[in-house]
């Protein structure tokens, strides 16, 4: 059943449909192309602590899955809103889109940015923050801050790049500006798929219920040790693995799990 929060926001749309499990966030400026403003950057911690408040309020993990994607067809975001940047308001709104962007890192069901259209500057930043990019074939991506004499910065984007396409491509990015399209950037690896524009939103959502009918826990299990394989050596990174794991030995998704891969049956993954 379809459960809707948008009425409690004026920049975003928020979603969660509680059949499949998967939510869905909305950044619905389509007129300044999704550009995030003070409000924009405010809800989104929100509306992250509406689906965190769904698994507390349950007897077991509702949210298994999130998606974010941008209103219209034209941009998945270019950025924080120009409006809001600069002079006495760029501390606030700096500390503001670091918050915010982390707290989309931090929750712990994987999350999909579905990008069509412009996916840029700041608006980047926040699809690296998601577990999983995916992307029409037409859609422009990019790093244009080095023409205003800066670079991508707050949230770790010179860190989190060179994993994904190797220090030198990431330095060219961020070095030349440069725009590549969904093609492009998922053979760079900036992004997990591209697909048509017809195809996207279905196969988004395909991955996102893909994603959801798996174990829930197991799942932010995984999300959290490969996370945390960021910030450590091999050595602590195994440990850290090996604590994640143990607990899920003890629950229920494991037990009905190895009773139905014995019997040949399905099994009720329940969060718990």
């Amino acid at each position: 059943m379809p459960m809707d929060y948008s009425d409690q926001f004026e920049s975003i749309q928020c979603r969660f449909d509680e059949g499949s499990g998967v939510g869905r966030i909305v950044l619905d400026r389509p007129g300044s192309l999704n550009a995030m403003s003070e409000q924009t950057l405010n809800e989104l911690p929100v509306a992250i602590e509406t689906f965190d408040r769904l698994d507390r309020d349950g007897d077991r993990i509702s949210v298994r899955s999130l998606i974010i994607s941008g209103a219209g067809d034209e941009a998945f975001c270019v950025g924080v809103d120009v409006d809001d940047i600069g002079g006495e308001r760029y501390p606030f709104t700096a500390s503001s889109f670091r918050e915010a962007l982390f707290t989309i890192e931090q929750f712990g069901a994987p999350v999909i940015a579905e990008i069509d259209g412009y996916c840029v500057g700041g608006g980047l930043e926040l699809a690296l923050m998601c577990d999983f990019r995916i992307a029409s074939e037409s859609s422009e991506l990019g790093f244009p801050e080095i023409d205003l004499g800066i670079f991508p910065s707050g949230v770790g984007t010179t860190q989190r790049l060179p994993l994904l396409v190797g220090p030198s491509r990431a330095k060219e990015l961020c070095m030349t500006g440069e725009f590549v399209s969904g093609t492009q950037a998922a053979a760079d690896g900036l992004i997990d798929y591209a697909h048509t524009a017809d195809d996207l939103k279905h196969k988004v959502t395909e991955f996102a219920e893909t994603l959801a009918s798996k174990p829930p826990l197991a799942v932010r299990a995984i999300k959290d040790a490969i996370n945390q394989s960021r910030n450590v050596g091999l050595e602590d990174g195994t440990e850290y693995e090996y604590k994640t794991y143990l607990p899920l030995l003890h629950t229920e998704d494991y037990q009905d799990g190895s009773e139905a891969f014995g019997s040949d049956r399905e099994p009720s993954w329940q969060g718990r």
